[in-house]
């Protein structure tokens, strides 16, 4: 099978969707020989880690055409719609899908939604944007053979336009890697890693910032690594909680997979009723790495009761380490390559 991934970038440096689409390339190849390309949504785009990868030239349907030329067989669509349209409507992506799925009745459209749609108060443009986003969703999910999302929630938006087909709901998995064997959490180094993208990460050094120094103090850490790129190690606090912060910059997905199998905690500000479509989460997780998650406001449903500490109180640490783990391996890189396989073959996909 040869099939197309579009997704609005690719790494380097990390970039939680394209990362995940370049992952799920090679586990597809691996395990099933699927051949994969890349559409890349981001006209900027000059080249990257993923191979057989081409830019539309601008944010246009006829652009997006041409870079889908010849391709008859399935595509996967990563949406998530601020990444193709700084206002989270890509007109342009939708209307460019919609005439290629009308070119050839057996041309397949797989859509994963990362994210559906956005909302505010009626001072914020997405108040006002809100029916465009969702008639282009609802659009999408009509067009798409199948359908896929990475939360329950998610999956509930979206039902009433799947005229009763199935919604796939996986968590996301870790886009640097998964060890076979993790090392029991009592032997790590006490350590606090945090990793992810610049906004991600400014909000740990920010308003989070008494959060992640408590979890320093609570933990017994001897040091904070700080991973990824965009902040200067001139911009970061010089510690927190007396322990100090050290900046790696960006790093490779095994040395990041080494450093996170060595230490006791990875921190993240993020809402836990939105936690399972972090790759940042799930890295900790399949890492046997204590996952600390701040947030601010009402607690809603995390994707899995005790799987991860929010830095208040105390706990059994070890055991909510240990229970991330096990949530994690219930939609590992290998479970959503046989998913995905049968979703872009049109087959039953394996659970």
């Amino acid at each position: 099978m040869q099939a197309v991934q579009i997704v609005p970038r690719l790494p380097p440096p990390f970039e939680g969707v394209g990362s995940y689409a370049t992952a799920l390339a090679g586990a597809l190849g691996e395990r099933s020989g699927v051949q994969e390309r890349f559409v890349v949504g981001d006209p900027s785009w000059r080249g990257g880690a993923a191979g057989g990868a081409r830019a539309v030239a601008r944010r246009r349907a006829a652009d997006l055409l041409t870079a889908l030329e010849e391709t008859d067989g399935p595509v996967l669509l990563h949406y998530a719609g601020y990444g193709y349209h700084s206002r989270g409507c890509p007109v342009w992506l939708v209307k460019g899908l919609l005439r290629w799925r009308g070119g050839a009745p057996h041309r397949r459209l797989v859509t994963l939604f990362h994210e559906v749609w956005a909302s505010g108060p009626p001072w914020r443009s997405s108040f006002w944007l809100l029916p465009l986003q969702r008639r282009l969703a609802a659009a999408l999910i009509r067009a798409s053979d199948a359908l896929a999302t990475s939360l329950p929630l998610y999956r509930t938006l979206l039902l009433p336009w799947a005229g009763g087909r199935e919604i796939v709901v996986m968590p996301v998995f870790s886009t640097v890697g998964e060890p076979a064997v993790a090392p029991p959490w009592s032997e790590r180094t006490p350590r606090i890693v945090v990793f992810g993208g610049e906004g991600v990460r400014r909000r740990a050094y920010g308003p989070f910032l008494s959060a992640l120094a408590r979890a320093a103090r609570v933990l017994g850490a001897v040091e904070i690594c700080d991973i990824g790129a965009g902040i200067g190690a001139s911009a970061l606090p010089a510690e927190a909680g007396g322990v100090p912060i050290r900046a790696l910059g960006p790093l490779p997905g095994p040395e990041v997979s080494a450093l996170l199998l060595d230490s006791t905690a990875g921190f993240l500000a993020y809402p836990p009723a939105f936690l399972a479509k972090s790759t940042v989460f799930a890295a900790y997780c399949a890492h046997g790495t204590l996952p600390v998650c701040a947030w601010e406001g009402p607690l809603q449903e995390p994707p899995a009761a005790g799987h991860y500490w929010d830095a208040a109180g105390t706990g059994d640490f070890q055991s909510m380490a240990g229970a991330a783990q096990a949530w994690y391996a219930g939609h590992s890189l290998e479970r959503q390559a046989a998913v995905f396989h049968g979703l872009l073959a049109g087959e039953a996909a394996v659970r």
